[in-house]
């Protein structure tokens, strides 16, 4: 894997595997440590990893992102000449009331798409032709979601530019963003779920996993997060870390059950590793999953593709737009008001979840609780472990 993204910049320690089926894989080797890379290489995502890959194993070029100050811009050099790219980005980082103002995931997105290029094209002049960003667009086809993104992010410097009156216009005005024709991750079947279960039954962290990813319809970055903390009175109250929506639902009694079915006393956060820790990031909890879904032989489902079913099933099952907005925080301009929804939610997010419920026991992936104790029972055991 000699190049990231299709801007001809060398990654040093990277290295190519097959498997016996033919199968690459890439792995980051330094110093004895062998370390595999699961994103999909031209997107931020990939560089990030990398990063944090190299500061795993040991690498102290001030690469790593974890290591590396808040304020600091880890890859670039800071001699760039003024009026140089390299220049004018580093202006963007220190300077953009915008770009201080993005949540940190954000800011790291945006950094992986920025950085690369400056570390390329640093020497050149701070405007890239118009024609140059749309080939670079073109180059990214392939892959839709990280060119628009990397599209975004020349637009965001140069806005800022230009409003900071260092460019008269913006080279990036005007270039369209590809038309993304696919549906992004993959939504989960039933039957696939069902796969899963048999390969990770209850009482599993695989199984939890599975049960909190599709009754809460959290991220991945959100899920790592989510514990004993934030139920009180058997209510989930969780404010996402993305767009900064509260969730709010009555917990339901499945994930009630696959938490008291692990262990009692459960230690925050709710999902763990396999050495009993917090999952480092949302990136980590996901090559994690995804290692659980290849030993159930459905490699190509993922954590996102479960908040895809559970919305999907729960539509089917005549869960209104609004219970949707509840569960999942999507924003809606047709709602009456703040208030309102914020009094309507709890009732909303709980029946909403409560038919993905209905919908799994009918096609026999749960096993429905008492009905005479219902509630009661399967709350209990959840509310001792959150203790």
């Amino acid at each position: 894997m000699p190049h990231c993204n299709d801007m001809e910049i060398e990654l040093s320690y990277i290295s190519i595997e097959r498997s016996r089926h033919g199968k690459k894989t890439l792995y980051v080797r330094y110093r004895g440590h062998r370390i595999r890379l699961r994103e999909i290489p031209g997107t931020p995502e990939f560089l990030d990893e990398y990063r944090k890959a190299l500061a795993s194993a040991g690498y102290m070029s001030g690469v790593s992102v974890q290591q590396a100050a808040p304020n600091k811009v880890p890859a670039l050099k800071r001699d760039y000449p003024r009026g140089s790219f390299g220049w004018l980005v580093l202006k963007y980082f220190s300077e953009s009331p915008a770009f201080k103002a993005m949540k940190p995931a954000g800011q790291r997105r945006r950094r992986s798409n920025l950085e690369p290029m400056a570390i390329e094209h640093g020497h050149r002049p701070m405007i890239i032709p118009t024609q140059a960003i749309t080939a670079g667009l073109a180059k990214r086809v392939a892959k839709p979601e990280a060119a628009n993104e990397w599209l975004k992010s020349m637009k965001a410097l140069y806005t800022w530019a230009k409003g900071a009156r260092i460019i008269k216009d913006s080279p990036a005005a005007g270039i369209s963003k590809i038309k993304n024709d696919t549906d992004g991750f993959h939504t989960w079947t039933i039957e696939e779920m069902r796969v899963f279960i048999v390969r990770h039954p209850r009482g599993t962290m695989a199984y939890l996993a599975l049960i909190l990813l599709l009754f809460t319809g959290l991220r991945r970055s959100d899920a790592v997060r989510i514990g004993r903390q934030h139920v009180s009175n058997e209510t989930i109250r969780f404010r996402t870390s993305k767009t900064g929506a509260e969730l709010v639902v009555r917990l339901p009694w499945p994930l009630a059950d696959a938490i008291s079915a692990l262990r009692e006393g459960s230690d925050l956060p709710l999902l763990q590793s396999a050495q009993g820790r917090a999952f480092a990031s949302g990136a980590a909890f996901g090559n994690w999953f995804k290692d659980r879904a290849t030993e159930a032989g459905i490699a190509h489902c993922s954590p996102h593709g479960l908040r895809k079913a559970g919305a999907s099933i729960a539509a089917e099952m005549g869960a209104s737009e609004v219970e949707l907005d509840a569960m999942y925080g999507w924003s809606n301009p047709r709602q009456s008001g703040t208030y309102t929804r914020a009094a309507r939610n709890l009732i909303l997010a709980t029946t909403g979840f409560g038919r993905i419920a209905d919908a799994l026991v009918g096609q026999g992936l749960l096993a429905p609780p008492d009905e005479e104790q219902n509630m009661a029972k399967s709350v209990a055991p959840f509310s001792s472990a959150i203790r």
